[in-house]
């Protein structure tokens, strides 16, 4: 299925709008929520990863301001510096290069990992007013940080620099469904984001504020003190690629007695079936540890997939677990165009 959510782009080439339309339906095929025996689910390694970046990426700043007005400035990779290396690579990529013009999401192909979607920026608002140490469990007593359908991963970037400042050990699983998105995007935004917040006088620092961009270089002496600091400082890293499914589960170790886990997600249940096996793999992940919730931002309705807040409730109704709505959150431009939602998810 290959369709987009219709956002307008305004400056960056991937900056959402905060319009949204009719999705744009083609022909139906297997949505990532369901399970593809041909897609295997895989894990790849910190190093390995490393080793596919280029020598420099191209950043730019996306602006997160919570309910309370606090503002937070994030690096991002940019996405024509993405599409350059993807040129650069092989041939094969043609296909995924061709669906970053056209279309937001083409199920079991690319599902939508280098845009970045507006509930993301919901729910990164969100965590960096309510977060650590306050309404999410606190830190202190949560080990594991997931989000599923990572992406540019804003939300675990707001809790890695609070981890970072506040030298709180976690551990970091960042699930996506194509494993180029998690070497192109999600990785590099994580070294961006701890080179913006190092002390060190002999690293180069990228520069936050509402209009700074740049090239940051990738060094040999960049990428060992990156990995140095965050064994370290206890920070782990787990980067799995594939289809929502047990086998994705399996690779996901549970949290240790008395500890919590955290999931996050964003944009998540843009169909009915993706729905379903989203929560289907959520709920597995909650009951292993009771001290662990899901925190899902997501428009209320779809139109033309079928994916809904309220299928989002009724599925989770069905396995046992409650879904509920954050009240009084705050968060800037939710009730514009398509109403937007931000939701917790736990076991009873």
């Amino acid at each position: 299925m290959t369709f987009q959510f219709g956002f307008a782009s305004s400056g960056e080439e991937d900056t959402p709008s905060t319009t949204t339309r009719d999705a744009i339906l083609s022909s139906p095929a297997n949505p990532q929520g369901l399970a593809d025996p041909s897609v295997p689910v895989k894990e790849h390694s910190l190093e390995d990863l490393l080793l596919s970046l280029p020598e420099h990426i191209s950043y730019s700043t996306v602006r997160i301001e919570s309910p309370t007005g606090r503002v937070l400035f994030l690096p991002k990779r940019d996405l024509y510096d993405v599409r350059v290396q993807l040129l650069q690579e092989s041939a094969s990529n043609d296909v995924v290069i061709d669906q970053l013009d056209k279309s937001d999401i083409q199920s079991g192909v690319y599902e939508g990992g280098f845009k970045t979607w507006e509930c993301s920026l919901d729910l990164a608002s969100l965590l960096l007013d309510r977060g650590p140490r306050k309404d999410i469990d606190e830190l202190i007593r949560c080990d594991q940080i997931i989000e599923l359908g990572a992406g540019s991963a804003l939300p675990t970037l707001v809790l890695f620099q609070h981890a970072l400042q506040n030298a709180i050990p976690l551990a970091f699983t960042l699930a996506d469904y194509n494993d180029m998105v998690l070497r192109l995007v999600t990785l590099p935004n994580m070294i961006l984001t701890w080179a913006a917040n190092t002390e060190h006088i002999d690293l180069p620092t990228p520069e936050l504020n509402e209009t700074s961009s740049g090239d940051f270089e990738l060094t040999p002496g960049v990428l060992e003190r990156f990995t140095a600091e965050m064994k370290c400082k206890h920070v782990s890293f787990r980067f799995l690629s594939g289809p929502w499914s047990p086998s994705l589960a399996s690779l996901i170790p549970p949290s240790a007695p008395e500890m919590g886990t955290v999931i996050l997600a964003a944009e998540t249940i843009y169909s009915e079936a993706a729905t379903e096996a989203f929560v289907e793999l959520v709920c597995h992940l909650l009951q292993r540890v009771k001290m662990s919730k899901a925190m899902v931002a997501a428009k209320r309705i779809y139109f033309g997939v079928g994916g809904s807040v309220d299928g989002l409730k009724a599925a989770c109704r069905e396995r046992g677990a409650v879904a509920y709505e954050i009240e009084n959150h705050g968060v800037p431009g939710m009730d514009s165009g398509v109403g937007r939602a931000l939701i917790e998810i736990q076991m009873y």
